[in-house]
């Protein structure tokens, strides 16, 4: 029993002719007879009795017809919800970003496409690059923001945002008052890094090397206890100067806490990348999200 056959028997039934059926659903008289021939042999029952020049239903088609217009109905409502979804008027989509795009822009741009698209539930997650990426490839996610390339191949990700990373000092740190600070210098000064193994401490040593300039930090701060927290109230509470994402502590700044130093030689900067398996390509929902997150960064 196919989901044609049950049309044509709900449109036969409801216009009592093998020939006006035919006409309705633009389909050779035949072959409606063939079809209703068919599902009689199938079902093992007569679904129709002629009376002069109408075909009423039997008890059995009356009954089959019950659970024709249930099973239609149920298909034109899935049609109507995914050409719903299709034009972005209803639907979920669930986001992933790493804590940097979290805190740089991911919330922003989730609140402007909220506005345009009211009726799209987003389910928002954060977490570390390694958990966003098993999500992706187990179907937690459909979009996710990472701070490097996913290691799957099944996972497609293009380069989206680019953040900087700067030194921050005590506002009375005698560095401040300098225009330009050195590595040489900011390595001369008790400094406050990230863990052994991130992704930022590992650029910061090749940079300090490239220099031949020694990386000894005078405190580290591992992952499991919030590294832009904790380097953001350590510099603010006069431990020493700090490297962190310039999107960390643009407050902090802007409210005086903290003093950002002008160290050109740093140049340290991570990209963001955007990423989604390879087969939510033609997913109309993230396709939407990376298109509208492409659009917001162009206008950044």
């Amino acid at each position: 029993m196919t989901l044609h056959q049950l049309k044509i028997f709900s449109t036969v039934a409801k216009l009592g002719s093998f020939t006006q059926a035919a006409e309705n659903l633009r389909v050779r008289q035949p072959s409606v007879s063939l079809l209703i021939q068919g599902l009689q042999r199938e079902l093992g029952v007569k679904l129709f009795e002629r009376l002069g020049n109408q075909y009423c239903l039997t008890n059995a088609g009356e009954e089959l017809l019950r659970h024709a217009e249930k099973v239609l109905a149920e298909v034109e409502g899935i049609k109507e919800g995914m050409d719903e979804i299709k034009g972005l008027k209803k639907g979920k989509i669930r986001v992933g970003g790493v804590p940097i795009a979290m805190a740089s822009f991911l919330l922003l741009m989730i609140q402007k496409f909220k506005k345009k698209y009211p009726d799209i539930e987003v389910v928002l997650k954060t977490q570390g690059n390694d958990g966003l990426e098993r999500e992706l490839l187990e179907g937690g996610l459909d979009v996710a923001m990472l701070s490097w390339p996913p290691r799957s191949q099944l996972l497609l990700a293009e380069p989206y945002y680019e953040e900087e990373f700067v030194v921050i000092a005590p506002p009375r740190h005698p560095l401040v008052k300098r225009r330009n600070v050195s590595l040489e210098d900011v390595a001369k000064e008790r400094f406050i890094a990230p863990g052994r193994g991130t992704p930022v401490r590992k650029q910061l040593e090749e940079i300090f090397a490239e220099k031949a300039i020694s990386f000894t930090p005078a405190i580290e701060i591992n992952t499991q206890f919030g590294i832009r927290d904790a380097i953001r109230n350590a510099v603010a509470s006069g431990l020493g100067i700090g490297f962190i994402a310039k999107c960390h502590v643009a407050g902090d700044i802007k409210a005086g806490r903290v003093k950002m130093l002008r160290v050109p030689e740093l140049n340290l900067k991570r990209t963001i990348y955007i990423a989604i398996h390879q087969n939510r390509q033609t997913s109309p929902l993230a396709q939407a999200f990376r298109d509208f997150s492409k659009r917001s960064q162009e206008r950044r």
